[in-house]
């Protein structure tokens, strides 16, 4: 009787090993089988947890709080524009996840490109599809500029901050006394680029002033990022599931369902290779690449080096807060054009399920467009490895993909 009971103890303990076994399997498994330790480093990799504060040396102002609120209103002011019917916001839409939903961008005119998320932007380190900028306060200049978008000019700019007494009084409080004539002297409509006419009033002004106009203008760009760079990456149901993750809760497979998870490994894997180039907690390695998106009508990358090398805001510049040893991207970027010829900015993916449509011409409505243009690109004309996905796997993939998206 005792042998009895000694044998059926010993068959308990060892069905609750594989019970507990079984258990700790399906606690660590992805759907199909257990993550292994590379793919478990490499899905932590891409948690929001991994970002440190966003920083820019260029732009001591980022942080400040003054800056902030001056540049959350000159964000939404329509008066920063030709027609006064345009701001920043006006492309860059909050409840739109700070993107427009349209092909081309459109402000006071047809833009070239699609408008990308403002989300997490403060951590790149190039802006616009081809990176012709190198912080975030250069890149909000070049807008109010373009004829395409507000079609303003940097006296104008000079002349609205100058003119209004509350902006009057915010600027000085933070960047102390605005040294350039008053309404009745200051070029109304003068820049160094744009129609003959701004050019020449431009080359008119003296020296000095030009100088104070453009320090006035690259204070309204540090204002203005200064809000933006509020606009944090926002949690997803994605990182969710890593948090869960990371402190071995039981019901991370609640989280994402099997379709979901199988298109998260596909993504981490060398078969999809999207994590190549959509890395990190971003989801972007910050680098250009010619997926075959580009052409003779736009160069992208190629045609932005000598752009953003000689642009008098750029992190070597006068107008910038950075000594110079703090501008390596801009010292050692990649200058052979041939190199760059189509490559354009590898975007963010958080989101991306809802900031169609994609690309930087805006060319393709929805995601399984996109994964098409992978697996039918021709290599040879690319940067691009050989992607072969089936009709399952991409339905996996853009399951995964949306669990990148946050709820505003």
């Amino acid at each position: 009787m005792t042998a009895y009971k000694t044998g059926i103890t010993a068959i308990l303990v060892l069905l609750s090993v594989t019970v507990f076994g079984i258990g700790l399997f399906l606690l660590q498994s992805p759907g199909t089988a257990a993550w292994t330790p590379q793919e478990l480093r490499t899905i932590r990799s891409l948690s929001l947890t991994n970002l440190p504060p966003a920083e820019d040396k260029s732009n001591r102002y980022a942080h400040n709080e003054k800056a902030i609120a001056l540049g959350t209103q000159l964000f939404f002011d329509k008066r920063l524009s030709r027609n006064g019917q345009v701001s920043c916001a006006s492309c860059h839409q909050p409840d739109n996840y700070f993107s427009d939903g349209q092909t081309i961008a459109m402000g006071q005119d047809i833009g070239r490109r699609n408008t990308p998320s403002l989300h997490g932007i403060a951590y790149n380190d190039w802006f616009f599809w081809d990176g012709r900028k190198d912080s975030l306060w250069s890149q909000a200049l070049a807008p109010l500029e373009n004829p395409a978008e507000h079609d303003f000019s940097r006296t104008a700019v000079a002349r609205l901050i100058t003119g209004d007494p509350h902006y009057y009084q915010a600027y000085t409080e933070i960047f102390g006394s605005v040294e350039i004539p008053d309404q009745q002297t200051l070029a109304a409509d003068a820049q160094p680029s744009g129609s003959i006419a701004q050019i020449q009033a431009w080359k008119a002004l003296p020296e000095q002033q030009r100088k104070q106009v453009d320090r006035l203008f690259a204070n309204t760009g540090k204002a203005l990022a200064a809000y933006v760079t509020t606009l944090k990456p926002l949690q997803t149901r994605f990182d969710d599931y890593i948090e869960a993750l990371n402190s071995e809760k039981s019901n991370n497979q609640s989280l994402l369902n099997e379709q979901e998870l199988r298109g998260l490994r596909l993504f981490i894997s060398d078969k999809a290779a999207c994590i190549n180039c959509h890395s990190g907690p971003l989801l972007t390695n910050q680098s250009f690449h010619n997926i075959g998106s580009g052409g003779k009508n736009d160069s992208g990358r190629a045609a932005a080096i000598s752009r953003v090398k000689l642009d008098r805001f750029n992190c070597l510049g006068e107008y910038s807060d950075a000594p110079p040893n703090q501008c390596q991207e801009l010292k050692f970027m990649q200058t052979e054009r041939h190199q760059t010829w189509g490559s354009f900015k590898t975007p963010s993916l958080r989101n991306v399920s809802n900031t169609a449509p994609y690309f930087h011409d805006g060319r393709y409505k929805a995601l399984s467009e996109v994964l098409d243009h992978y697996t039918n690109a021709k290599t040879e004309d690319t940067h691009l490895s050989v992607i072969k996905l089936n009709a399952q796997d991409k339905l996996d993939l853009i399951a995964f993909l949306t669990t990148l998206t946050a709820n505003q």
